[in-house]
């Protein structure tokens, strides 16, 4: 009987991983469709007046989307005519819904799939500038006119398990597009991983201080403290270490209890539908609730294991101190000192958050690092950054 299930349960994980590469195939397939290995020869614009943006599509709480949203928004105030496009179906209305949703005040047109498509036909304008800004949207940038640039927000072939998608996302950084990259480390990974054929640009990885004003705390008091709230930032992503944070945090719970100290953890970030373990799931937050957290918790959490989150600087302008990840970017960005870095282990965490609470003037130190390299950080800096490579193509 013991043999028949262990059968029957080898013929269901077959089942399964069956199911998942026919998945992926479909999704290599209609992929390959629009896709093209060639490499562009890029012709310097005439005009460098009006830019579009492409995107898969609007979505709300969007991190990636918000911050271009932000760059455009930025360069329209300049006198760019700043455009938004998608390439799946979605309507001019629930795109200005997302786009609200991640910046209130959004400046710029919003384009639909219908629209691309007369784009590429010649029937519609397009722009002097096209700029893809995930891999996906390389293919359709190489078929509109215009100057084609890439905004590299991430190194993405790091999204996925090494296989045929990987590939294709690696390979957009080999066509000959004109890349500008959001910080250095995606530039370090591209010329390390990949044979760019054309010009890797970098404007500076900003935030929104304003967002997020600084509020100073008491670190005396965490000497006595016999509760800790932790809040974490989780998505279903691999890259956010959706499953190794909540068993880390299980283990630390435990830990932490036999010296004493209770351990409370709030998530966010991922749908309140998303179940993880050792905390509750408070979802997606506005900026105001965000707020309201960063200033209540004790210490803040995220996995940057690509190009860093927006989150740990909106967690240090807000005077929380930052746990990350040893494994990640963050001290490719930050100095040394300017947060606690851990590896996997709950025992090492664990070491580390009790000599914090014997020492908690190192917290001070920290946030003053990490405070004096995020000061002058914005986003008009880095559109200024961004507006002057195109000025000077």
């Amino acid at each position: 009987m013991e043999a028949i299930k262990r059968e029957g349960k080898r013929f269901l994980l077959s089942g399964i991983h069956y199911m998942q590469a026919k998945a992926e195939m479909v999704r290599v397939s209609a992929e390959l469709k629009r896709y093209s290995f060639d490499v562009i020869q890029n012709k310097t614009p005439k005009k460098k007046r009006s830019i579009l943006f492409l995107i898969t599509r609007m979505v709300r709480f969007h991190g990636g989307q918000t911050s271009l949203l932000r760059l455009g928004t930025k360069l329209s105030a300049m006198g760019f005519d700043v455009g938004y496009a998608v390439y799946k179906s979605q309507s001019k209305e629930e795109m200005a819904l997302c786009a609200k949703s991640n910046l209130a005040d959004f400046h710029g047109h919003l384009f639909t799939m219908e629209d691309l498509s007369r784009m590429i036909s010649g029937e519609k304008k397009s722009a002097d500038l096209v700029v893809a800004s995930s891999w996906d949207t390389v293919s359709f940038a190489k078929k509109l006119p215009g100057y084609k640039m890439y905004f590299v927000q991430d190194y993405e072939p790091y999204f996925y398990q090494f296989g045929e998608i990987f590939l294709l996302a690696k390979k957009t950084y080999e066509q000959g597009l004109h890349m500008v990259s959001l910080g250095a480390w995606n530039k370090k990974m591209i010329e390390r991983e990949c044979h760019p054929v054309s010009a890797i640009d970098v404007i500076d990885f900003p935030y929104e201080a304003a967002e997020y004003p600084f509020r100073e705390r008491d670190f005396s008091v965490y000497q006595s403290k016999k509760t800790l709230r932790l809040a974490v930032y989780l998505k279903y992503y691999g890259k956010r270490l959706p499953c190794i944070i909540p068993d880390l945090l299980c283990k630390l719970k435990k830990l932490l209890a036999e010296k004493g100290i209770a351990l409370s953890v709030d998530y966010f970030g991922e749908a309140e539908s998303f179940h993880a373990l050792g905390g509750r799931n408070l979802g997606m937050l506005g900026k105001e609730e965000l707020k309201n957290l960063y200033y209540s918790a004790d210490f803040g959490m995220v996995a940057s294991l690509s190009n860093i989150s927006l989150v740990p600087y909106e967690m240090l302008s807000a005077g929380l101190p930052v746990i990350e990840f040893a494994d990640g970017t963050f001290s490719e960005f930050f100095p040394e000192g300017s947060a606690t870095l851990i590896g996997l282990s709950a025992e090492e965490l664990c070491e580390k958050l009790i000599a914090l609470l014997r020492q908690p003037e190192r917290l001070k130190l920290q946030l003053s690092f990490a405070r004096a390299y995020m000061d002058g950080l914005g986003w008009e800096k880095s559109a200024a950054q961004f507006a002057e490579i195109i000025k000077g193509l």
